[in-house]
């Protein structure tokens, strides 16, 4: 059996920062679309501006955020 590995707090955070997300959003924002439910159209218009701030604070984090784990993950 395998150990499992051991990370580091700033590991678990950027795991956290980078993981999968977004998709579920988008899955809602469709059925409800789809259903043509009150309020349908500002809860859409609330998905799609929170899936487009995620992408644009992912993008602008993700070289920083890369380049400073890099630095703390090497060991002498």
């Amino acid at each position: 059996m395998l150990a499992a590995p051991r990370l580091f707090t700033s590991e678990k955070l950027f795991m956290g920062w980078f993981g999968p997300r977004g998709l579920v959003s988008i899955v809602f924002a469709v059925i409800v679309l789809n259903k043509h439910l009150p309020g349908g159209g500002t809860i859409t218009i609330t998905a799609v501006c929170t899936i487009v701030m995620s992408i644009v604070a992912h993008g602008l984090s993700a070289n920083p955020l890369v380049a400073a784990l890099a630095t703390k993950l090497k060991r002498p």
